[in-house]
Order: structure tokens, then sequence, then C-alpha cells
């Protein structure tokens, strides 16, 4: 990527976040919106636009509120996972600052006073008759600034060595600091008298089959009575009540249906016609076809047929359909603390227990399932995610291959008229290579993501940071090293079909390398 690129993308990417601000701007203020862009005002009460109006309407307002908020208000307004979101924006642009306090005012200057570039691109010309092919190549000035532009077994390489360390150093710093705070963020959380149901409870799974006449919440019930006598409080054993719920739904559309036939049916009494019509309807599909019934007796027996139903579908999934996973409550938060961390069987297939998730948090299907299940469903997963990110490699290093200008030009030659224009050259090759690469590494969240969900994992949370964990091996293996090498080995596959000289292949990938790599930094933070 050359200068001009790199500054056509730079201001289109700032004209973008202009649009957007005031794209949020407009519909942030359209009283339609306010649970979208104000949930947590309407969850405490609070009148958005009497909130907006003792503040700022300024469409960058926000980002004064929100440097000048303390962080007691940032819990406050959005609660505790906010604020830790902010520690973590916080660590990297601390990063950020102290690492480049150092390594731009040092490493630019060594970098950029050096011919490292121009004495490589000189030694691979080789003297033809014909001028334009012994001129010397045009080097992007973006690289220039880059570790590529250094002299072999020149004394400023001590400058990036020793920049490392210094990288190195403000990292492990400064994240050890924010863990520290983030830990007294999460302590200060749980401590304060504002409680949770789920900090009250553990979810227990792989419970273990109880006596013929004896259920699973008496056995679960027991258990724990047995081993917390003094802080065991209740437990809910988790229900198949799938066919229960279906003919509760069905009693419920009968009285809906009753109560709006007997305000028409009210409506319709009138002095010329005191007895009114009662409302009528056909119980075929979609009330066009069948027997044509009075609406209100119709429904009224219908309910006198199902309620009999409901009470002993009710009684058989109390005892036939509980399965074997239940949520325990205890009496005090710390029992409830203790107890996910204790070891409650002797085997590790029996009474696996930990903290209970928030309940909307909960993936329910999933909890029946038991150790074993979950085990096998890991391995295979794992190994779906392993050939995805190994075969995943043959369209990501075909995108890296064709992606650039010069390779399209030879693949696609009907292109070079649209190409060789200066203006769109510009702008393709500041956007070619990410959109190529993103619209990749987009369709991939969602597939992890199921994946994630199949191994039988207990909370959405939990999917998410399996999901996370997928993607960052995926991002390691495939956008920073199959990326950089393919792009690399391709663009200099003729110097390595010409010079057999490993010697060679090395100095040139240690020059080629360093110059991709920014690129598919930039890449990887944008995907």
């Amino acid at each position: 990527m050359d200068l001009a690129s790199f500054l056509t993308s730079v201001l289109t990417s700032f004209v973008i976040f202009v649009v957007l601000v005031l794209v949020f701007t407009f519909l942030s203020r359209r009283p339609g919106n306010a649970p979208v862009y104000y949930p947590s005002l309407l969850l405490r009460g609070l009148d958005p636009w009497e909130v907006r109006r003792r503040g700022t309407r300024s469409p960058v307002g926000w980002i004064r509120d929100a440097l000048s908020a303390s962080e007691t208000d940032v819990i406050a307004a959005g609660g505790v996972d906010a604020a830790v979101y902010l520690v973590f924006l916080s660590s990297v642009l601390s990063i950020l600052v102290y690492s480049g306090i150092v390594l731009l005012p040092v490493l630019l200057p060594v970098a950029g006073t050096d011919r490292g570039l121009e004495l490589t691109a000189a030694a691979g010309i080789k003297p033809k008759n014909d001028e334009k092919n012994n001129s010397a190549p045009e080097l992007p000035e973006i690289q220039r600034l880059a570790l590529s532009n250094i002299q072999p077994r020149s004394m400023r390489l001590w400058a990036f060595l020793l920049s490392v360390y210094w990288v190195s150093f403000v990292t492990y710093f400064i994240l050890w600091k924010s863990y520290k705070h983030v830990s007294n963020l999460r302590a200060t959380a749980r401590s304060t008298p504002d409680v949770k149901p789920e900090e009250f409870a553990v979810l227990v799974r792989d419970v273990p089959r109880s006596s013929p006449d004896e259920t699973i919440k008496d056995s679960v019930d027991s258990y724990f009575r047995a081993l917390h006598p003094n802080t065991f409080y209740r437990s809910m054993v988790v229900t198949d009540h799938k066919k229960a719920d279906k003919i509760y739904l069905e009693i419920e559309d009968h009285k809906k249906k009753i109560a709006r036939a007997e305000v028409l049916y009210a409506n319709s009494k009138t002095e010329s016609n005191p007895e009114g019509n009662k409302p009528t309807h056909r119980t075929g599909f979609l009330g066009l076809i069948g027997k044509k019934v009075d609406t209100i007796e119709y429904c009224s027996e219908q309910i006198k047929e199902l309620l009999p139903k409901l009470e002993a579908e009710q009684k058989t999934t109390l005892r036939d359909k509980q399965q074997r996973a239940a949520i325990v409550f205890f009496n005090s938060r710390s029992a409830a603390a203790s107890a996910s961390q204790a070891l409650h069987a002797q085997v590790f297939d029996k009474w696996t227990v930990m903290e209970a998730p928030e309940p909307r948090d909960i993936i329910w299907p999933n909890l029946s399932r038991n150790i074993y299940e979950r085990q096998i469903r890991q391995v295979v997963v794992y190994s779906i995610v392993f050939l995805t990110v190994v075969f995943y490699m043959v369209p990501i290093t075909a995108v890296s291959a064709i992606s650039t200008l010069e390779n399209l030009r030879k693949v696609l030659p009907f292109l070079k008229v649209v190409v060789d224009r200066p203006a769109i050259r510009t702008v393709l090759q500041a956007y070619l290579p990410q959109i190529a690469l993103i619209v990749f590494l987009a369709l991939l969240p969602a597939f992890l993501t199921f994946l994630s969900k199949a191994e039988g994992i207990p909370s959405q949370s939990h999917v998410v940071r399996a999901t996370s964990g997928k993607y960052f091996y995926f991002v390691v293996f495939n956008v920073f090293l199959v990326y950089t090498l393919g792009k690399t080995l391709f663009a200099s596959l003729r110097t390595i079909l010409d010079n057999a000289n490993i010697g060679v292949i090395i100095n040139m990938l240690a020059t080629s390398l360093p110059g991709g790599s920014l690129l598919v930094m930039g890449l990887s933070s944008l995907a």
C-alpha cells in the first residue's frame, strides 16, 4: 500500500465516521427509538428526554460526558460490565500511547533514513538492453518506515530489538494493573447490598438416576441438604414441560376467544335487537371451512375438555419428565460461592456443580446433556474447527494472492482499463485487500457460534467466550500466518524459482514479511 492509498483509506474512514455520528444523532432523537438508545434510563424509571435536556444536545457531546463520568457513574448507569469494557479500552489506549511515545520518535527516523529497500530492489534488477526493464521499481512509501527498510547487519536493528522488549514490558505492566482493577471491581460488586438471584444459586448437572420411588427433585434435595444442612434453601429441577405448555396455551387461546366473543355479543345488543347476535366461527382450517359453531359455547366446552388433560399432563411431567439438572439455592451468597467451587462427588461424572448463570442467559436444552455426551460433542466440534482452520486456508490464500492490483491485471486482463486509472487505482489499493478478507471473515463468527452451542455449553455468555477462543485461533493461524506468508510467497514466487539458494529466499522473506505484517495487523483489527 503506497502513501496515497493509506491517506485515502484514513480520510474515507473519517468521512464514514462523521456520517455514522450524524445518523446516530438523528435516530437517537426520535421518540420511538428510546428503547433502543436509552434502555438503562427507561429501566431506572427516568425520562430520556428530560435527561438530555439537562445535559447536552451536541452530536459529540456524549464523548465529553463519557470522559468526565466517574467509574461510579458508569457502574450506576450501565453496570460492572460497562466499567470493565471501559477499563479494556483504556488499557488498549494506554498500551498504544506509552508504546508510541518511545517508538514513533525513535523507530520512524531510524527506518526512514535507511536505504534497505532501495539496495534490495537495485540488487534484484538484471541488466537488459531494454531501458524500461532496467529502471528501478517504484517502492511503496509506507514500507520505507518499517523494519524492511533496514539494511542487513545494521546497528539500527538494535532499536527495533529493544523496542520489542519495551512494548512487551508496557503491555504486561498495564495488563497486570488492569487485571487487579477489574478484580477489585468484581469483588466490590459482589459485596454490595444489591443482590441478584443467580448469586444465591449454583447450577447442578449430571444428577445420578434416583430410585424408582424417588423423583430427581427429592434426590437433589436430600443430597444437598445432607452436604449443606445450614445453608441449603431449595432446588428447582429442569423439567421438560413442552406438552403441558402446549395444552395451557390452547386453554389461554380459548379464553381470549371467549372474552372477545362476549364483548362482541354485548355490543350487538340494541333496542331493536335486545337479544343480540352470538358470535360464531367455523372449526376448520383458519376458520374458513368446517362446521359453524357458537364461539362462546364451543370454547367453553373445549376448556372443560382440556383442563383434565392439563392436570394429568402436569402430574406426568413432574413425575417422569424431570431432567438430570437442577438449580440449587442457598440462603447466602458466600454459601453459593463455596458450593460452586467444592467437589460434590468422588467420581467426575456425577454432581457437576458450577456458578448459576443469569436466567435469561441459560441455554435450557443443553442443561440435560450428560458429561459423556458433552465430551463427545466437544471432540467433534473441535475436530470440525480444526478442519475449518486448515481448509479455510485455501480461500484465504486465494484471496491474498489475487487481491493486489498487479495480480488482478494478470488474472483478469480486461480490468486493465479500469485499474490503470490513477483515482480508481488509489481507492482499490486502499480497500480491495481489506474488503476481500473481511467478507470471508464475516461468515465465520456465526458458524463458530453454532458449533459452540452444539458443545452443550450451558449459557450464552460461555458460548460467546468459546466462540472468541475459536476465532482467536483462526485469526492467528489464518490471518497472520497464511495471509502474510501467502501474500509474500505469491508476490516473490519468481524470485524463489529463479534463486534456489536458501539464503536468498530467507533474506527475501525477511525483507517482505515486515511490510506485509502492517497490512495484516490492520485487517485483523477490522475483522
